[in-house]
């Protein structure tokens, strides 16, 4: 049976169409940077892959694998060369073998998962150790959010609100801490651009220099070690401002 999730990008247009926007550039362009990093890789997996058009951007040879809730966009990968798994990734294992992949992607997939510590979990157990994750995120602490939220009396842009896709919500800051705690290393973070200046180059320029004010937030992140985190949630501000600043395990 599907999903909540699986309905909406059944039926979703923006997601269905093999249309290029400005936020599939900007992935595309910080794809490129951190695959001319990557030593030889030889497996990638994209999880919530969608319609292939990002595991399309990568050289013939590569073993490309991808994950998503929607069975008309796995049938779209597919037509691209892409191997596909139907995958609820919030309630089931990946099902590859420890340490299978030199390179996984999750581009605006992690705010879409209710338990983010399951997900991550997975994320680590499949990459090879010095392999890198690929994260994006749309990013609620954008500045059009100060708009949104001081002035017009709503809630911030991406954030997970009514009849919206998404089940959390996240930072630049926040990103980074929860991969820290699951054993990455940042190398590199980026900004996609400035909302709603998404075709300025100068909206790019800046995003790109400083991230937490782009409208999604990009970082490549090398697996330093092996770490499987508790599941489970701890919804009290204190022990998350704790857990943010690292004088929590």
């Amino acid at each position: 049976m599907q999903n909540d999730q699986a309905r909406f990008f059944d039926q979703a247009d923006a997601y269905l169409s093999e249309k290029v926007d400005r936020r599939i550039l900007r992935i595309r362009e910080f794809l490129d940077e951190t695959w001319k990093r990557l030593a030889s890789p030889g497996a990638v997996l994209d999880i919530g892959c969608g319609n292939g058009a990002i595991l399309n951007r990568l050289p013939a040879g590569v073993y490309k694998a991808g994950i998503d809730v929607s069975e008309r966009l796995l049938d779209m990968a597919k037509a691209k060369g892409v191997e596909t798994f139907l995958v609820n990734v919030d309630e089931s294992p990946l099902p590859f073998p420890d340490g299978q992949f030199d390179l996984v992607m999750a581009t605006d997939v992690i705010e879409h998962v209710v338990h983010t510590d399951h997900l991550m979990n997975e994320i680590n157990r499949v990459l090879r150790p010095g392999g890198v994750l690929f994260a994006g995120i749309p990013n609620v602490n954008q500045p059009i959010s100060f708009v949104m939220q001081f002035i017009l009396d709503l809630t911030p842009m991406f954030s997970a609100r009514y009849r919206c896709p998404h089940y959390r919500d996240f930072s630049a800051r926040l990103l980074q801490r929860i991969l820290e705690k699951h054993g990455f290393a940042v190398r590199r973070r980026e900004g996609s651009y400035i909302f709603p200046f998404e075709n300025s180059r100068l909206g790019v320029w800046v995003a790109r220099r400083v991230p937490r004010w782009g409208a999604q937030v990009f970082v490549a992140a090398e697996k330093q070690r092996d770490v499987r985190i508790e599941e489970g949630f701890h919804p009290d501000m204190p022990a998350l401002l704790k857990w943010l600043k690292g004088e929590e395990a």
